[in-house]
């Protein structure tokens, strides 16, 4: 019999789905055999992240309603890791809860793990999802939002008596302005089993946008917190908190490993187009009546294109402006604006 991991999150778009692609990935390197489950019915995602979304001909409802075999439904990923996805056609409401569960548990007998991406809240889909699970990871990040919808989440399960669950806390920084701090997370929740502490890494993120998470090397710094993760499940001893936190960044920048290609979606991120330059000059002149200097049609078309540090330091500064503007200052510029546009 495998353990049933059910990955479940207070709120959609904290990076849940990305948590159960990369563990699954990390574990199945490790050797243990997983089957990487999609639970969000009518909503599934993690055929993207691992670039099979055109290979899905059935799902876990046609196993159950016996339209196909199991061999048939379930993708094979690598040697040790499979995919089974979640149907597209069918909500929760129209799902067998029983059948389903009886589908993984048949299923867990041929793998060490199974891992279930979950909807997110705390409704009945929820509790369907994570019924069979012998451990729930909650995923957050380092948002106040995110962090009182995972408390909640974490109220309903003690006030059921449902204590198998721990806490991953996911694309954090060590320190930037605008974002919660791990330590100030973990005063929030006051977690007394924690799963793991995933730093932000914007090539990962790039990689699943890409369907190629399976190929990040395991020497990025979120799959060496993976790994950490992993050593914490695998030997059933704490999380090593204190070393995970070296692996966060203190800014967001690309980590691109050395000889890796670059996904497209990090390509894009590395580099601001010449078009959105010359419309973000436009628009700030158009803008800003006080401005000084030459008018975007007197500018020298020889000046060589801003630097995305200068274009990032410029927003800053933008930021830091705004709240000083009246209500008249606000309502001209966005008058402005819309001429502009026109």
């Amino acid at each position: 019999m495998s353990q049933i991991i059910a990955i479940a999150s207070g709120k959609g778009g904290v990076g849940k789905t990305l948590v159960t692609a990369s563990l699954a990935v990390t574990l199945a390197r490790r050797g243990r055999t997983v089957l990487a489950a999609d639970a969000d019915m009518g909503l599934r995602n993690l055929d993207l992240l691992f670039g099979v979304q055109d290979e899905v001909l059935y799902d876990a409802v046609d196993i159950m309603k016996r339209r196909c075999s199991a061999a048939e439904a379930v993708i094979p990923l690598s040697p040790y890791l499979d995919f089974l996805a979640a149907s597209q056609k069918h909500t929760w409401e129209k799902v067998d809860a029983p059948g389903f569960q009886y589908t993984l548990d048949t299923l867990s007998r041929t793998y060490d793990y199974i891992l279930i991406d979950c909807p997110p809240g705390r409704g009945n889909a929820y509790k369907d999802a994570v019924a069979i699970a012998d451990m729930v990871f909650f995923v957050v990040e380092p948002t106040w939002s995110s962090l009182r919808d995972t408390g909640r989440v974490m109220q309903f399960c003690n006030k059921h008596k449902q204590f198998n669950y721990a806490v991953v806390f996911n694309n954090f920084y060590a320190s930037r302005p605008g974002y919660v701090s791990p330590d100030e997370a973990m005063a929030a929740l006051n977690a007394e089993h924690v799963a793991g502490l995933l730093p932000h890494d914007d090539f990962v993120h790039a990689a699943g946008q890409d369907g190629e998470i399976m190929h990040v090397s395991g020497e990025n710094p979120f799959f060496q917190s993976l790994s950490l993760m992993c050593d914490a499940l695998l030997e059933e001893r704490p999380f090593a908190w204190d070393e995970a936190i070296t692996l966060l960044p203190s800014a967001g920048t690309v980590a691109v490993e050395a000889g890796e290609p670059v996904p497209k979606a990090a390509e894009a991120a590395l580099t601001l187009p010449a078009a959105a330059i010359e419309e973000l000059r436009q628009a700030a002149a158009s803008l800003s009546p006080n401005m000084t200097g030459p008018s975007p049609v007197e500018e020298d078309k020889t000046e060589p294109e801003l630097e995305v540090a200068d274009v990032q330091a410029g927003s800053q500064a933008v930021l830091s402006l705004a709240p000083r503007l009246s209500v008249r200052q606000r309502r001209d510029q966005s008058r402005a604006w819309r001429s502009y546009r026109r």
